[in-house]
């Protein structure tokens, strides 16, 4: 299996645990669904930017979604709230995600 069907299967995976549509993943990250459609299928390298989004709004790390074994579990369901399914709404939920995971790695430092 090539890298990029890795993301791929990744991208596919964390999507679907976590009941986004294909639809409103690509308007979150400002592209055609066909485009995103051809992440998910390895057919066409997705972009760094589009990695680290990816990995904010689904609280994981970006490696996370380059590992061929990953693990679905580190998803936090607290992405899965949508008010009413707007991009507004994943936009809101990914800057969430950097809060709290700025605010562990503070705590962390803290305690040291």
């Amino acid at each position: 299996m090539t890298l990029n069907q890795i993301i791929g299967k990744n991208l596919a995976s964390y999507r679907q645990h976590l009941g986004y549509s294909q639809q409103e993943i690509s308007q979150y990250l400002g592209i055609s669904q066909p485009a995103y459609v051809k992440y998910e299928s390895g057919d066409t390298v997705v972009p760094m930017e589009a990695i680290e989004k990816l990995a904010t709004l689904y609280n994981v790390e970006e490696y996370d979604l380059m590992e061929e074994n990953a693990e679905l579990t580190q998803a936090n369901v607290a992405c899965a709230y949508r008010k009413n399914g707007t991009i507004s709404d994943l936009e809101q939920i990914a800057q969430f995600q950097k809060i709290v995971k700025n605010y562990i790695q503070m705590c962390n430092e803290l305690e040291k």
